[in-house]
């Protein structure tokens, strides 16, 4: 290989996202990898090209790929041991320690450069290690796609009929799916907190609420897709098997929904907001896409974040106040966006709300680094949500007094759940969820409990004349680790 053909460091800055996406290819669209690729060789040209007309382009080539190498290495083993239960190893894994051991070594192996006379032969070796790396990187990726075959084909898998609506109006709809809301009866129990004023509130402007609420699946990513495609979601312990961890065909129905197929068929404007939420519907399917900027698949941010940038600096700047700006965007669409007028519209709102990061204390203020399982942040970050969207819906309904608006969540507070051997507390904390709906011009009467899967099912029905049968209320569980393994939940947890 000639040697002064150098390309080393450009291969080794694809190892921090490469290494994240191997471990999260289950559940990350290998699309979502492109764009932090292309970032990544960023930093390390504006670290190669200073120092290549200080020192040289063989020692700056080193020096740079030994700084991307070590602080892979770091960075990884400082993950894994403060995520320890022994506490000898998390204190090891400190920065304060860990991250003086491998200053310490980076010191004296740049030394040990400068001070090199020659250093030609070193070079080649580099380049055939990160290309070796990344080949190997390549083929362990390329192996889980073709061991795992998808098939996408299945995206028929509702057989639901697409109607066109008999309606001599279609009024526009506003969904406001509110990220890990606990239920009433979860609040009472674990936070001592009365939800009724909140939903004494949502009566007096109109809103109608079940006595209770109840997701079918207790988590995000199996939840929605079974309630924006209206149905249960059995087939795919067949299709994926219950050893699988693989989330590519959910996310696909997530994407690709029969509720926006619906809208869509019917003629609406279909706009959506990231909100801290980053895998939204179907290009096909959605018309707008706001508060989009700088998004990057928010699991593979998040997780860059805490492996790669261990400082509370980066987790308040790359994570914090980021989601804060995402959802600062969306309070400020929904009161200053004059949406379509020629045609209606249905507004698609996932909010990463009263989900952490914790950044809202009680009155809306900015606030920082509180812990993901602070109960006390999260009551006050669910106290505000109550306040903002009470706000929003008067703003809506001072616009558009017709707009049907469905205000919910999609499982409830999870941290202290027990998943391996979950008592009736437990089917709970995950299921209890929070539902009201808006009907202006429909009288409807609502049964006292509801599940998620029958939402929409309920919403067509009640207000374009459709006729789709109401399922059963069913709840399915599942260990995180094997989420096709379902196990269906009997009811008790429901008198708590």
């Amino acid at each position: 290989m000639n040697d002064k053909i150098i390309f080393h460091p450009i291969l080794f800055s694809f190892l921090p996202i490469l290494f994240l996406f191997q471990y999260n290819i289950h559940e990350v669209p290998i699309t979502d990898v492109i764009i932090p690729l292309f970032l990544s060789v960023i930093p390390i040209l504006v670290l190669w090209i200073p120092l290549k007309f200080l020192i040289g382009f063989k020692k700056s080539s080193l020096i740079t790929s030994t700084l991307v190498l070590l602080y892979v290495v770091y960075s990884n083993l400082h993950h894994i041991l403060t995520t320890q239960s022994n506490s000898f190893l998390q204190i090891f894994g400190k920065n304060s320690v860990l991250g003086m051991i491998f200053l310490i070594i980076f010191i004296i192996i740049i030394v040990l450069i400068l001070k090199r006379k020659s250093i030609m032969n070193i070079n080649n070796p580099l380049n055939i290690m990160s290309i070796t790396i990344i080949g190997f990187l390549l083929v362990s990726i390329s192996g889980y796609y073709i061991s795992n075959p998808i098939d996408y084909s299945i995206s028929d898998y509702s057989q639901l009929e697409i109607p066109i609506f008999d309606t001599k109006t279609k009024p526009d709809v506003y969904m406001f799916l509110l990220d890990e809301f606990a239920g009433k009866d979860t609040l009472r129990i674990d936070f001592d907190y009365n939800l009724q004023p909140f939903e004494d509130r949502l009566s007096e402007l109109g809103f109608i609420t079940p006595q209770k609420s109840f997701s079918n699946y207790p988590n995000t990513e199996l939840a929605v897709p079974s309630f924006m495609n209206m149905i249960y979601l059995d087939f795919l312990k067949d299709e994926l098997g219950i050893d699988s961890n693989d989330f590519r065909l959910p996310n696909q129905m997530r994407q690709s929904n029969t509720v926006m197929k619906i809208f869509k068929a019917n003629d609406y404007n279909i706009t959506t907001f990231y909100g801290g939420m980053g895998l939204v519907p179907d290009v096909r399917l959605t018309d707008e896409r706001l508060c989009s900027f700088g998004t990057i698949n928010p699991d593979l941010r998040k997780n860059f974040v805490l492996t790669y940038m261990p400082f509370s600096y980066f987790n308040e700047k790359l994570l914090e106040n980021h989601q804060y700006e995402k959802l600062e965007c969306f309070f400020d669409a929904i009161v200053n966006t004059n949406f379509e007028k020629t045609s209606p519209n249905f507004i698609h709102a996932h909010i990463r709300l009263p989900h952490e990061p914790f950044i809202y204390d009680e009155s809306g203020n900015k606030v920082s680094q509180k812990n993901q399982n602070d109960k006390a942040a999260y009551l006050s970050q669910l106290k505000f949500t109550e306040k903002r969207i009470l706000e929003l819906i008067d703003v809506i309904r001072e616009r558009s007094p017709d707009s049907i608006i469905l205000v919910m969540s999609d499982h409830g507070f999870r941290p202290e759940i027990d998943w391996e051997t979950p008592k009736p507390i437990d089917h709970l904390r995950g299921f209890n969820t929070i539902l009201s709906f808006y009907f202006p011009n429909s009288d409807v009467e609502i049964t006292s409990e509801i599940s998620s899967v029958n939402i929409f099912r309920i919403l067509f029905n009640s207000n374009f004349n459709t006729e789709y049968e109401i399922l059963e209320n069913r709840h399915i569980w599942y260990k995180p680790d094997k989420p096709y393994d379902f196990i269906e939940v009997q009811n008790s947890f429901k008198d708590l």
